[in-house]
């Protein structure tokens, strides 16, 4: 039997994410408005239907849905595919990390990672979302860890191939 996960339309124009086929882990968000970032850390929407974003900026591209997460799940935020690929447009957090006690609108932190203007409409589809499973766990504060084969090497440590 499914997850049910309950879903509420922000507005009343709103659309309601959708998989694009049948056992897809990803459901499609469409944008339903546009918030910029101002520079005193607080959010202005836009009144229009269409916003040109230039290259390297970012908005915040409202989803039109509040959800109601089951307690054990959380959603994530994740580009898309195609639009990362062809137009360089991705999710700045990725992956945006949505709690189950979030009752607020959801949202995508679109940034275009292009050479040139991109634009973007209310209804397009602009990222997905995947449910989660939540584990569980707890912080154990320790003298000592465990050696590995890594140990303390990262960052290209295991070479260029």
């Amino acid at each position: 039997m499914p997850l049910k996960l309950r879903i509420k339309k922000w507005k009343d124009n709103s659309i309601i994410p959708k998989f694009p086929k049948n056992g897809d882990a990803g459901a499609d968000c469409f944008i339903n408005g546009f918030k910029r970032i101002l520079d005193n850390k607080k959010l202005e929407e836009i009144d229009s239907n269409t916003v040109d974003l230039q290259s390297l900026d970012r908005i915040l591209c409202t989803l039109g849905f509040a959800s109601e997460i089951p307690k054990g799940y959380y959603g994530a935020v994740v580009p898309r595919s195609g639009l990362a690929l062809w137009e360089g447009l991705s999710i700045v957090n990725s992956p945006g990390t949505i709690d189950a006690g979030y009752r607020n609108e959801w949202g995508a932190i679109v940034v275009n990672l292009s050479k040139k203007v991109i634009t973007l409409n209310r209804g397009d589809k602009i990222c997905q979302f995947i449910i989660r499973k939540l584990v569980d766990y707890e912080f154990e504060t320790v003298e000592e860890l465990s050696n590995s084969k890594r140990s303390l090497g990262g960052f290209g440590s295991t070479g260029k191939k």
